[in-house]
């Protein structure tokens, strides 16, 4: 007699279970990234800190040129090592100084500042030049001699001092007491804080704006800054 064939067991379908957890850590991560990116390239506008605010509490980490009543207040963050702000301050700044600060129209205040390691020693150097009351020339002169080989360390920094006629004794024992290392520190921490992830960055009136900017922009900047403040 033929044996019966047992019959054959199908293979159940597999259920597969979705993995929420891991959709939602995937949606979290998108989503953040995006208001990261938006941070980053959102320009202009405030960004919740007052570098304004920060330089009138803690006046030896910033310089400050122009009337205290002068109804616009701009600020420049710059780098030492950054081409943009060589730029700048070499071809508009005087301009700026001329046409705006000088007749009164704006307040113009330099935050210290370093994108890295390596151009902290002149912004802190920058400070030690501001105690002889050079600041604004020894500044100019470092952008001039960018790229110079040595200019970062402290002999470099010594020399420009120097030959600007500051006090060269002085100004090496405020390099090599660190006098400022902490106040650059903190400006970096303020600037971050404020939207900065590039130079040169300016403020008006707490308004951010990046890049290298012309004449004309700081001009219809300050115009614009006294008309809004003439409505209110």
């Amino acid at each position: 007699m033929a044996k019966r064939k047992r019959p054959t067991q199908r293979a159940q379908p597999t259920t597969r279970k979705t993995n929420w957890l891991l959709i939602g850590g995937v949606i979290v991560a998108v989503v953040l990234f995006v208001a990261l990116m938006a941070l980053a390239f959102r320009e202009p506008g405030g960004a919740g800190a007052s570098v304004a605010e920060y330089c009138e509490e803690n006046p030896n980490n910033c310089v400050v040129k122009g009337q205290d009543d002068a109804p616009v207040t701009i600020i420049e963050v710059s780098d030492y090592g950054c081409s943009h702000c060589r730029n700048f301050n070499l071809e508009t700044a005087g301009l700026v100084d001329d046409l705006l600060v000088a007749t009164g129209d704006a307040r113009y205040v330099v935050v210290p500042y370093a994108l890295g390691s390596q151009t902290a020693p002149p912004a802190e150097a920058a400070l030690c030049a501001n105690d002889q009351d050079r600041f604004f020339d020894y500044h100019r002169r470092l952008f001039q001699l960018q790229g110079t080989a040595g200019l970062f360390e402290s002999a470099g920094l010594v020399a420009v001092a120097e030959e600007l006629g500051l006090d060269g004794d002085t100004f090496e024992s405020c390099i090599a007491s660190g006098k400022y290392t902490s106040a650059i520190q903190s400006n970096i921490r303020e600037a971050v804080s404020a939207g900065v992830n590039s130079t040169p960055t300016f403020f008006f009136n707490d308004e951010r704006f990046a890049g290298n900017r012309p004449l004309t922009f700081f001009q219809q900047q300050v115009s614009q800054q006294m008309e809004d403040a003439d409505a209110n």
